[in-house]
């Protein structure tokens, strides 16, 4: 029996020491962090993922003006343009119908339809 109380006092006493070492271990790395909220960083920093404090990085915006003027113009030019040549009728893009002639062929039919 007496051996197994000295396993026994010689595992707990590995056991103490183990946690002894692992709750150092926490409290020196929680003392190497530099920050834990923002609160603790300077202003313009913010408290990173790796608890560190990082400058607050400064994003510009770029505004672009399109001046669709011009193109609208020209535009609304080439419509009044193409109104008044289908309106003046020198350019014909449709056939009249006085001008399809009609084939009718002996029994009084036209060709093509059944």
């Amino acid at each position: 029996m007496k051996l197994f109380n000295k396993r026994a006092e010689a595992v707990t006493i590995i056991l103490i020491v183990v946690i002894i070492v692992i709750f150092l271990g926490w409290l020196v790395n929680l003392g190497f962090k530099e920050c834990r909220s923002n609160a603790q960083c300077p202003s313009d920093y913010y408290c990173g993922s790796d608890f560190s404090c990082h400058q607050i990085p400064t994003i510009e915006k770029t505004v672009v003006k399109n001046n669709l003027i011009i193109p609208s113009a020209i535009i609304g030019i080439a419509i009044i343009i193409a109104a008044l040549i289908l309106k003046s009728n020198k350019f014909s893009f449709r056939r009249k119908k006085s001008s399809m002639p009609s084939q009718i062929n002996e029994e009084g039919k036209h060709e093509g339809h059944n």
